[in-house]
């Protein structure tokens, strides 16, 4: 079993039909298997709903609803996922982010993974990690909650993702060869802020075709108060066509 995990995605993709994203590939694999039209996350917080999926409990279950704890700081003696296909002699493998890892200063470390859940694992370390310092932000030396990017120099392969790819087609392949029973979860690091790409990829749209989308001055009153308090404290991210 093949188990991948972006970082932060949202619906506006291809599939979803917003006609500006470029997302061919993302595409052909939402039309060769199963579209979801109405799903939810269980937390809004990256931690509590890796701890819930990797689990199938609910955030009021795992008592997770915060970030930088441990699953078993919480919970010590759940089942993950990857345990449970460990228990039917399956080889449980993770390469890259499934558990909590801030980003971008975990990347390269196993950040608050669970050992437990994995015979093996993978912390893939790229060019994105390493060329830290050419991130263009909003807010200084704050990357991973602050609209950051940039058009990186490089290819795919060199990008902490593209590693993180590579050795997923090396785990399928042996795999492949020796008919082993496999659960392998592959979880990329984008495209979490900062968005960090091959300069390829910026390059192929146009600034002047952008659409800026239209938000009502009334938007903070149409969210909870907890998502609005939220947003209002980020100042440097509002009114940026201003």
């Amino acid at each position: 079993m093949l188990f991948i995990v972006s970082d932060d995605l949202n619906c506006d993709i291809g599939a979803y039909g917003n006609t500006q994203v470029i997302t061919p590939n993302i595409d052909k694999l939402a039309q060769r298997g199963v579209l979801f039209g109405n799903a939810h996350n269980q937390y809004p917080l990256c931690g509590p709903s890796r701890a819930s999926f990797m689990t199938g409990l609910y955030p009021d279950q795992t008592k997770i609803k915060k970030l930088r704890l441990y699953l078993r700081q919480a919970i010590p003696k759940v089942t993950t996922m990857g345990q449970q296909f460990k228990k039917e002699n399956y080889h449980s493998v993770r390469v890259g982010k499934i558990f909590h890892y801030h980003n971008p200063r975990d990347i390269g470390t196993a950040g608050h993974d669970d050992n437990y859940t994995w015979d093996q694992t993978v912390n893939p370390y790229g060019r994105d990690k390493i060329e830290e310092y050419k991130i263009n932000t909003l807010k200084k030396q704050s990357y991973g909650g602050t609209l950051s990017w940039l058009a990186a120099d490089g290819t795919d392969e060199e990008q902490t993702d593209g590693i993180g790819a590579s050795e997923t087609i090396k785990f399928l392949d042996r795999f492949a060869e020796s008919g082993e029973n496999f659960f392998l979860a592959f979880g990329l690091y984008r495209p979490h802020t900062p968005y960090v790409a091959p300069k390829k990829y910026f390059d192929q749209y146009e600034m002047e075709e952008m659409e800026i989308p239209k938000i009502s001055e009334d938007y903070l009153k149409t969210i909870p108060l907890a998502a609005a308090i939220s947003v209002s404290k980020k100042k440097e991210q509002r009114n940026l066509m201003l």
